[in-house]
C-alpha cells in the first residue's frame, strides 16, 4: 500500500492541529501506518508518497497555485483529489477541520462502498479517483445543550461534537465547574464556542420565585458572573428566568411582563461593563406564547433562545408530531418577533434528557467530565433502550426536523443558533444515529433527507441502539 504524507501550513496548533490529528487518526485506521508530516517548505521530501495538502490560502501556498476560486463563507472547505493527490483547503481554521472530517464522510466512505457484490473495498489500496467538492454550513451556530453534571468525559463529548461539525456547546450547572477553564480551552482547540449557563432566578419549581421583587436580585446575579465566570474565556452566558411554567400568570403577575423587565434591567448591568458579551435568554414558550407583545420588548442585544415551542423537534418525544403545523406557525412568528435581524436561537429536543425524577440541585462546585471506563460502560448499557426508542422515531420523523430547520434558516438567512438538548445519554462515548443525523441536517439543510439518512448511517463512528 502506498505511503501517505501530510503537508501542512505554517504551524501545528489550535484548530488546525485538531484537523491534522483527526486526519492522522483516520488514515491510520485504513492503512495501519502513521502518515508522515511535513511543513510545506519540505514538500519535495515526499517523493513517492500520496500527498495530502492541508491548510488555508494564507498558511499553505500550494492553494494559491491551484488557481481555484476563493472560499468566501465562514467554515467553508474545498476538497480536491487530483492525480492521487489530496488538497483540503479551508476558508479559515474551522474550514480546514471540517474538510478533513468530510474527506472521509463525503468522499472515502462513498469510494469504499462500490454498490456491487463486493460490498466493501479499501480504496487506499488503489489510486484515489479524482473528486471536487465544496461545502459550507447552512446554520451558522450548530450546537448541543446539556447540564454539566451529566457529562462524564468532557474531552470525549467535545471530540464527538467535532466529528459532527458542531461548533457551540451550552453547559448549564448550578455552580461553575472547578475545571471550567480547562473545558473552555479544550473546546476552543476543537473550534467549539462555550456558553456557560446559570440561573437568573430559575428553579425546578418556578412558583417559588418572588415575582414581586425580581429586580432585587440583579446585582447579585451580575456579581456571580464577575466572580465566577468572567475569567473563564468563555464565549457567552446563557440564563433562564422563571418562565418554565404552564401558566401565563402567578397570582396577579403576568410572567412575560415581569420577566422581560427583570431581564432587561439585569442585562443592563452586564452590557455597561461588557458591551460585546453574548447574552442568551433561555425562554420557555409555554408561559409566554400568548404574551409575545411583552417579550418583544426584550433588549435587542440579548439573543432569545426558545424552547418548548410545541411538537417535535421541540418535544421531548420524537413521535409527538400532532401539532407540527401549529408549532411551525409559532416558530415563524417568534423568529422575527423583534425584527428580521434579531438575534434568534432555539433548543430542540427529542433526544436524551435528565431523569427529573431523581434530580437534585447541587450547592457546591463539581469537577465534571472525568470518570472511569467502567462507570461509562455501565451507564451506556442503561441508556440503550432509551436510544432505541428515540432512534425509531427519528427514522420515522427526521423529515419534520429538517422541515423545521429549513424554515428557520430561510427566515433568518444568517444569525441563527440551533442547539439540540443531548444530556445524560453517554454521547461522550457513543455518537448515536439520531444526534449525527440532526447535526448533518444543520450542516446541509437542503440535501434530500433520505440521502442524509443513508450517508450518516454509513459512518463507522455512528452507533445504532
Amino acid at each position: 500500500m502506498r505511503k501517505n504524507a501530510i503537508i501542512y501550513g505554517e504551524v501545528i496548533s489550535g484548530i488546525q492541529k485538531k484537523a491534522l490529528a483527526l486526519l492522522n487518526e483516520a488514515l491510520l485506521n485504513y492503512t495501519l501506518e502513521y502518515p508522515a508530516f511535513y511543513h510545506h517548505n519540505e514538500a519535495a521530501r515526499t517523493h513517492g508518497a500520496r500527498k495530502f495538502y492541508i491548510g488555508t490560502r494564507k498558511n499553505n501556498p500550494v492553494f494559491e497555485l491551484l488557481n481555484q476560486a476563493e472560499l468566501t463563507h465562514k467554515e467553508e472547505y474545498r476538497i480536491t483529489v487530483l492525480d492521487d493527490t489530496v488538497y483540503i483547503e479551508g476558508a479559515d481554521d474551522a474550514g480546514v477541520l471540517y474538510g478533513c472530517i468530510d474527506f472521509f464522510d463525503q468522499y472515502i466512505i462513498k469510494q469504499e462502498y462500490p454498490h456491487d457484490d463486493r460490498y466493501y473495498v479499501n480504496c487506499f489500496e488503489n489510486t484515489l479517483p479524482n473528486f471536487a467538492y465544496t461545502s459550507h454550513p447552512s446554520v451558522a451556530r450548530r450546537g448541543l445543550w446539556t447540564w454539566g453534571h451529566v457529562i462524564y468525559d468532557y474531552k470525549g463529548y467535545l471530540d464527538n461534537m467535532t466529528r459532527l461539525k458542531l461548533n457551540t456547546l451550552t453547559i448549564w450547572n448550578d455552580r461553575v465547574p472547578v475545571n471550567a477553564k480547562e473545558i473552555t480551552d479544550y473546546a476552543h482547540d476543537c473550534g467549539i464556542r462555550i456558553i456557560w449557563g446559570y440561573s437568573w432566578l430559575w428553579d425546578t419549581d418556578c412558583r417559588k420565585i418572588p415575582f414581586d421583587r425580581l429586580c432585587d436580585f440583579s446585582e447579585s446575579i451580575f456579581e456571580t458572573y464577575e466572580k465566577e465566570y468572567s475569567h473563564l474565556n468563555g464565549d457567552g452566558i446563557y440564563f433562564q428566568s422563571a418562565t418554565e411554567l404552564g401558566s401565563e400568570t402567578i397570582g396577579d403577575t403576568v410572567i412575560a411582563d415581569a420577566v422581560t423587565d427583570f431581564v432587561n434591567k439585569t442585562a443592563a448591568l452586564f452590557f455597561e461593563k461588557y458591551p460585546h458579551l453574548e447574552l442568551q435568554f433561555g425562554l420557555h414558550a409555554t408561559s409566554v406564547r400568548k404574551r409575545l407583545a411583552s417579550i418583544q420588548n426584550t433588549d435587542p442585544r440579548i439573543r432569545i433562545v426558545w424552547e418548548d415551542c410545541g411538537a417535535f423537534p421541540f418535544s421531548y418525544i420524537p413521535s409527538d408530531i400532532k401539532n407540527f403545523e401549529e408549532t411551525k406557525e409559532l416558530v415563524r412568528k417568534i423568529a422575527v418577533l423583534r425584527g428580521k435581524e434579531e438575534r434568534f436561537g432555539v433548543v430542540t429536543k427529542g433526544l436524551t434528557k435528565l431523569d427529573w425524577l431523581t434530580f437534585e440541585h447541587s450547592d457546591s462546585p463539581q469537577f465534571i467530565g472525568v470518570s472511569s471506563k467502567e462507570m461509562k460502560k455501565n451507564r451506556i448499557e442503561r441508556k440503550r433502550k432509551i436510544w432505541r426508542y428515540l432512534q425509531a422515531f427519528w427514522l420515522t420523523n427526521a423529515d419534520k426536523a429538517q422541515e423545521m430547520v429549513q424554515m428557520m434558516k430561510d427566515i433568518k438567512n444568517g444569525d441563527l443558533d440551533i442547539s439540540a438538548l443531548v444530556e445524560d445519554g453517554m454521547f461522550e462515548e457513543n455518537v448515536m444515529y439520531p444526534v449525527a443525523l440532526f447535526a448533518e441536517i444543520l450542516w446541509d439543510t437542503e440535501k434530500d433527507i433520505k440521502t442524509l439518512m443513508s450517508e450518516v448511517a454509513l459512518r463507522s463512528y455512528v452507533e445504532f441502539a
